[in-house]
Parts: structure tokens; C-alpha cells; sequence
């Protein structure tokens, strides 16, 4: 008998999805700019009705795309 669909997952195979304040304090700004970043749509976010969470490899390839050569 399958569980199907409803299967537990392993804890340690989904990242800690960021909060705002979280994503604004690894990129020592405030939550203002970081939202008009997010609107602009420089930064992808999970939304979940009012849940906004920003992935971690998210969040890396924005400082990426941003890094000075």
C-alpha cells in the first residue's frame, strides 16, 4: 500500500525557505529595498497566500548576477 502523493519527505532534502527579514539581513538592507527589488522582479519569492519566503539557491544567484568582476 503507497501513501502516494502524502508521502513524508526527508527533512534534510528541502532548504529552510528565508523570511524577508531573514533575506534582508543576509544582504544587510532594509526590508523597503528588498521588497522593491522583489516587485521589480529581481528576486524570485514563494508566495502562499499572505507567506512570502525567499529560497536560499534564490537568494545566492541574486548576489551572484550582482557579484563585481
Amino acid at each position: 500500500m503507497s501513501n502516494g502523493p502524502m508521502r513524508k519527505t526527508d527533512d534534510a532534502a528541502l532548504p529552510r525557505l528565508l523570511t524577508l527579514r531573514d533575506a534582508a539581513g543576509i544582504l544587510n538592507t532594509s526590508m523597503k529595498t528588498l521588497r522593491r527589488r522583489i516587485d521589480a522582479g529581481q528576486l524570485r519569492v514563494i508566495r502562499d497566500r499572505r507567506i512570502v519566503r525567499v529560497h536560499p539557491a534564490d537568494l545566492e544567484r541574486y548576489i551572484s548576477a550582482r557579484r563585481s568582476r
